[in-house]
């Protein structure tokens, strides 16, 4: 399931195209929002919390909100406290945006430690398949940046393996991009051209009709003309 964003809340904070980061004023923002979640003032956030906040603007399911609990509680203290929930927002944002990978590129050692569970500094294909979904990176997916980027053919990605798969990614998603962009101006040429064809031929369906009438036309005042000679001969008999 590709990973949305459902909640209009989010939809006119972007992240800096520099850093792949809030800007002061929105981090501001997101803090408020953070403390009004906060309602027992504990300055951190339990798990039904998360997920209530979760649940209301994402589309992700109950097992899949509390696996990003899990992934981002990595003290283990059963509380998300406000620098974990602003990684989470910007997270959010970023897929919102289509930035996903450009975020995992700027911010690669971080998510390399939160896709790392067992903390063994590497990311294993079941790690990235228990939680690659937060990035909408599916089981294909994973099965092809195993495939091109483990190199040492262990099954898992250490960091350097990592940052160069986060490289790849982002020129992957330019050539998506400009592929995209392609085929949507072959679209609209294809589009035109079939427009005009049409055009063209309506023209000339109704020119046809149009010489169709001018020439029966023609044909009866010929014959009208033909006719009152005729009886016009005839008078003069």
């Amino acid at each position: 399931m590709h990973l949305k964003i459902l909640s209009d809340t989010l939809q006119y904070i972007h992240l800096d195209g520099t850093y792949s980061l809030l800007t002061a004023r929105n981090a501001k923002l997101v803090f408020e929002w953070f403390k009004l979640l906060d309602c027992h003032n504990t300055g951190s956030l339990n798990d039904i919390q998360f997920f209530h906040f979760l649940n209301a603007i994402t589309n992700l399911g109950k097992v899949k909100i509390y696996k990003v609990f899990d992934m981002l509680d990595v003290d283990g203290s059963g509380d998300i406290d406000y620098d974990e929930f602003y990684l989470i927002i910007c997270i959010l944002i970023a897929i919102k945006d289509n930035q996903e990978k450009q975020f995992i590129y700027r911010h690669s050692r971080t998510v390399f430690e939160l896709l790392d569970e067992d903390g063994s500094n590497s990311v294993s294909a079941e790690e990235f398949k228990n939680f690659g979904f937060l990035f909408n990176f599916h089981s294909r997916a994973v099965a092809t940046i195993f495939d091109e980027f483990d190199i040492s053919g262990d099954q898992e990605l250490d960091y350097k393996e990592f940052k160069m798969f986060t490289m790849a990614c982002i020129d992957r998603q330019m050539d998506i991009e400009k592929d995209k962009k392609k085929k949507h101006v072959q679209k609209l040429v294809s589009d035109r051209l079939r427009e005009k064809k049409k055009l063209e031929e309506e023209f000339q369906k109704h020119r046809n009709k149009l010489m169709f009438v001018t020439a029966f036309l023609s044909t009866k005042n010929q014959s009208a003309h033909r006719l009152v000679r005729t009886n016009s001969r005839k008078i003069s008999v």
